[in-house]
């Protein structure tokens, strides 16, 4: 998609507002038009500017969005307006659920994603995604993979890519090979990733330990159009990761597998405005299995455990569309349904008593209207339907709830519209927030108590914003976008662990999940970028507070307040862009007693593309250029002082 104005174009992948985003209301529309909390970030974005070994240094720049991780694991948890675990944010890959998650001390609520597939990810904040799915009360996070187009050019019927990188801090190395064939009406890519570094070193020069990692990542994506307006997708990914999962001083050789298979159809054509088509199939399973390198008195050198899930899901939905008169209509309609199978073994130690195993299904429909009036309000009505039921040893949950939702958005002057939204949301409990019983690991060994009687919760979120798109206001051929949202999300039955005093010998307490009270999150966002091709400029800011309404408490889950600056320039007839950016994050100190606050912290890093040839680029990028050393909030260690990365890719063409 290219944005134009007068006889210059501007690539609008280089303009993130302007990526496609579909997770708003599953009908494809650029960032800045959605009546909501919408960004998106492309690949060009991703490698210009990142060389992302991992998908949160990119996503912890998108205003409202951070993301959790345990450094000594390759899994990544999201967090949208301080709201995340169990399925609160829902995280798509190829339209495949991601609800992995083991307890412990970390994110409940993590998947595996290599960056090199990534085509685009368009993340949605907050529950005003009502067709999207249920659970998604923080919002929906869809990542795209990559297609035979990102490969060939026009005119090619073949093509190869190979990318490789070096890291400095931790001795990183990255190498990717891709290649795509199109035949007639059918294409096909396939990638294979090798990533692997060592232990790497904080920014007061202490090497982390155990923080080194080898991944292997395949896919493989085709594509059969038989006849026009008919398309059937096919995706496989395999991922493979082998690190070492520490805990205090207890260590573990851990080998994670996820597999993935999404099987799609759709069906759409320009005279038939009835029938905008989409179905899909999926499985992803995700096994990860651990054995024990240190010993003690509970469990022997060598004790083996594993951690699975199973989630098998189905998404139908159609969008017909009508015109009479200044009147344009979009009815989007349709259902979902899937499957957790959560199964746990640790014969020896307890991680199947706090992580148990256990079955959920989950089913919902739902129906959206949006009219359009003169080109200048649109008026969006939805409501879904969920019931869910839950299994494992003799409990049984079942529950059923409407979700309505209702976007007004005005346009009075081109360029320039204001929307307000109202939007329920509905989360069913988790396997584990159900089940969980046993004893917690010594040397504190208290119970862990089930809980049959949960309820699910629900969210009722506010929401109004201004959306600005404007082009040539300057210079010919430049272009600005700015979208700025305000929020208030009220969850009714917010469900957390608590301490229940019960005399349970031998701490007099037990750990259960239960639906503590009502809780109150609400914040701004803030995201503008101006492109006078020459030169970029963005920002992106959020500001988060979250707190129990009985007690005002803070959250444990909401994130710092955080500004992020980028500037760059465009050299050589734009073969060469360079610039920097810089993320303040600010401390925070509203959290509960007993929670570590989180300190303020700035990092600077800088990028630069060069398209050395036709078919060469090469990349340089430094993070944390500073050397600064920080944690961040929720992270268990300290994150990587400075590091330099360098890459190259090169390509070959046949037409």
């Amino acid at each position: 998609m290219m944005i134009a104005s007068n006889s210059v174009l501007v690539q609008a992948d280089e303009i993130p507002l302007d990526g496609i985003v579909v997770s708003f209301s599953k009908v494809a529309e650029t960032a800045i038009e959605t009546l909501g909390g919408s960004s998106s970030v492309g690949k060009q974005h991703i490698d210009q500017q990142f060389q992302a070994d991992r998908v949160g240094d990119f996503l912890d720049t998108i205003p409202g969005v951070v993301t959790q991780e345990n450094n000594r694991d390759t899994a990544q948890a999201i967090n949208i307006r301080g709201l995340q675990d169990f399925g609160r944010v829902n995280v798509l890959v190829e339209g495949a659920r991601q609800n992995f998650q083991r307890s412990g001390h970390n994110a409940n609520g993590v998947f595996y994603l290599e960056p090199e597939m990534i085509k685009r990810v368009d993340v949605t904040r907050g529950p005003t995604s009502v067709v999207y799915g249920s659970g998604a009360i923080g919002g929906v996070v869809a990542f795209e993979l990559l297609d035979a187009e990102d490969v060939l050019r026009e005119g090619e019927y073949a093509a190869v890519r190979s990318r490789t990188s070096y890291g400095t801090n931790g001795d990183g190395r990255l190498a990717s090979g891709t290649a795509a064939v199109r035949a007639g009406n059918f294409d096909i890519v396939g990638q294979a990733n090798y990533r692997e570094s060592n232990d790497y070193v904080d920014g007061d020069g202490n090497v982390v330990l155990n923080t080194g990692e080898e991944n292997q990542a395949n896919l493989v994506k085709a594509r059969w159009r038989p006849a026009e307006g008919h398309q059937i997708t096919g995706s496989i990914v395999d991922y493979q990761s082998d690190f070492i999962d520490q805990l205090d001083t207890v260590q573990r050789a851990t080998d994670v597998q996820n597999d993935q298979y999404a099987l799609g159809y759709t069906f759409a054509r320009p005279d038939l405005s009835s029938v905008d088509f989409s179905a899909k199939i999926y499985r992803n399973e995700t096994d990860l299995a651990q054995r024990r390198l240190d010993g003690s008195r509970f469990e022997p050198v060598g004790s083996q455990r594993s951690f699975g899930i199973i989630t098998e899901g189905i998404d139908v939905f159609n969008t017909s569309r009508f015109e009479l008169a200044d009147i344009k209509s979009a009815l989007t309609y349709g259902g979902d349904i899937f499957r957790d199978r959560v199964a746990t073994s640790d014969p020896i130690g307890n991680g199947d008593e706090f992580t148990p195993s256990g079955e959920r299904t989950v089913f919902g429909t739902f129906v959206q209207s949006q009219l359009t009036f003169f080109d200048t309000v649109d008026l969006i009505t939805a409501v879904r339907y969920d019931d869910y039921m839950l299994e494992g040893g003799t409990t049984e949950l079942q529950g059923s709830r409407v979700s309505p939702k209702v976007t007004l958005g005005v346009t009075p002057l081109a360029g320039f519209t204001v929307f307000a939204t109202y939007a329920e949301g509905f989360r069913a409990p988790a396997v584990t927030e159900t089940l969980v019983d046993g004893i917690h690991p010594p040397p504190a060994p208290f119970p862990l108590r089930p809980n049959p009687n949960l309820q699910p919760e629900v969210a009722h979120n506010f929401e109004g914003g201004i959306n600005l798109k404007y082009n040539g206001i300057i210079t010919t051929g430049d272009a600005f976008r700015a979208k700025a949202v305000a929020f208030q999300n009220k969850v009714e039955d917010f469900i957390d662990g608590v301490s229940v005093f019960d005399g349970a010998p031998p701490f007099g307490f037990a750990f259960q999940y239960q639906n503590i009270a009502n809780v109150t999150l609400e914040g701004v966002e803030f995201e503008a970028t101006y492109d006078a091709q020459k030169w970029f400029a963005s920002v992106g800011a959020s500001r988060v507070r979250g707190e129990d309404d009985a007690t005002g408490v803070g959250l444990l889950s909401v994130p710092a307040d955080q500004v992020t600056v980028t500037f760059g320039m465009r050299f050589l007839n734009e073969k060469l862009v360079a610039g920097a950016r810089a993320r303040f994050v600010d401390d925070q100190t509203r959290v509960p007693a007993s929670v570590p606050i989180g300190e303020a912290f700035t990092l600077v890093d800088l990028f630069a593309e060069y398209d050395a040839t036709e078919n060469t680029v090469i990349n340089f990028n430094v993070s944390n250029l500073l050397d600064e050393h920080y944690v961040q909030y929720r992270d268990s260690l300290a994150s990587p002082g400075l590091n330099a990365r360098i890459g190259l890719t090169m390509r070959l063409g046949a037409n």
